[in-house]
């Protein structure tokens, strides 16, 4: 009974050492990291559930993602929430309206205001898209 319980203390201790001292596992390794700034500070997801999301998107989707300023990552995220099947042109046009926004309201325009809108018509036309193409 002794030695049983010996063996069993053993094998015990060398699983516990083999798994402190094995590196990170084939899937982990071959697994992407997420972009920061993907993940909602306030409706905050799982760390597994995000990475699932990341795993299912295109290189083309990831691209788009992964090319934005942090503060501009949502915007292809939406388009493909959307199911829109131009993804370069939505994300071009996103990101235009987002970028004609805050240069108006950094100018003082009022948003909603016919200032703000010329502003933003002004703005749209010297726009260059991050992502040219025959879409932009």
């Amino acid at each position: 009974m002794k030695f049983l319980v010996q063996a069993c203390l053993l094998l015990g201790v060398g699983m516990l050492i083999m798994t402190a001292t094995a590196g990170p596992s084939a899937a982990q390794a071959g697994a992407e990291v997420i972009p920061d700034c993907t993940n909602s500070d306030t409706f905050p997801t799982r760390p597994a559930d995000a990475l699932a999301w990341w795993n299912r998107r295109t290189e083309e989707q990831k691209k788009y993602i992964r090319e934005l300023p942090c503060q501009e990552r949502y915007i292809p995220m939406v388009c493909i929430f959307l199911w829109e099947p131009d993804l370069r042109g939505c994300t071009n046009k996103g990101v235009a309206e987002y970028r004609a926004n805050k240069s108006c309201e950094e100018q003082g325009y009022a948003i909603l205001s016919e200032e703000h809108v010329a502003c933003k018509e002004r703005f749209k036309k010297t726009f260059v898209p991050p992502f040219p193409g025959p879409t932009s």
